[in-house]
């Protein structure tokens, strides 16, 4: 009767801290697997954005890590990892993007993460949305992403990959000077093309009044 006794205490320990730790992460469960909800590949000017939408039934706070693997039909060209949090105990936010291979194509300022700042439904307590921003990698065809959640249970997809139709994104610019792409207000372009027309009829203008 004792070494029930000590069992049945035993599990209970282990179902409450269990517990304890599914309720710090965020909705109060025992631990499921993360789950892709979207994902979308585009290719841009000079760069190309895999947006991931990745939803965890424990919350959003369970994720600690996703990487993404970009291969060619043979090897594995590059790998980029974000760090939602700095280890898998960790509740303090990083969200650091690394490139873990390649040749300096990730773009890291172009990188993010986002989540919703309200608990009120099951979306914005599970889901979080992260973009990597690379640069062209030659003779890439398929990409491989994975999540990590904070009891290392992994979920991977792969998806294909090919140069498409490129589009044009109003948000970012590529200066000849640098040849980075940057983030710009989806206005400037607009703006600047006002400005040019403004500046060339008070040129014809005044050489008119002359």
């Amino acid at each position: 009767m004792r070494k029930v006794l000590i069992i049945l205490v035993s599990l209970l320990i282990i179902f409450l801290t269990a517990h304890a730790r599914a309720s710090r992460a965020g909705v109060g469960v025992l631990n499921v697997p993360p789950t892709y909800r979207d994902i979308k590949i585009i290719s841009y000017e000079g760069m190309t954005l895999a947006e991931l939408t990745i939803s965890d039934y424990n919350s959003w706070k369970d994720i600690w890590k996703v990487e993404l693997i970009v291969r060619s039909p043979f090897r594995e060209e590059a790998r980029f990892v974000c760090y939602h949090y700095d280890s898998r105990e960790s509740f303090d936010e990083v969200n650091r993007f690394e490139e873990v291979k390649g040749e300096d194509y990730l773009i890291k300022d172009l990188c993010e993460v986002k989540r919703s700042l309200y608990q009120n439904t099951v979306d914005q307590r599970c889901q979080i949305n992260i973009t990597f921003a690379f640069k062209p990698i030659p003779s890439s065809k398929n990409i491989v992403v994975k999540v990590y959640d904070r009891e290392n249970a992994e979920a991977t997809i792969n998806v294909s990959y090919g140069k498409g139709v490129t589009q044009r994104n109003r948000e970012i610019a590529i200066p000849f000077w640098t040849g980075e792409p940057i983030r710009i207000s989806p206005d400037l372009p607009d703006i600047l093309s006002l400005s040019t027309s403004i500046t060339i009829l008070t040129f014809i203008i005044r050489r008119w009044r002359r």
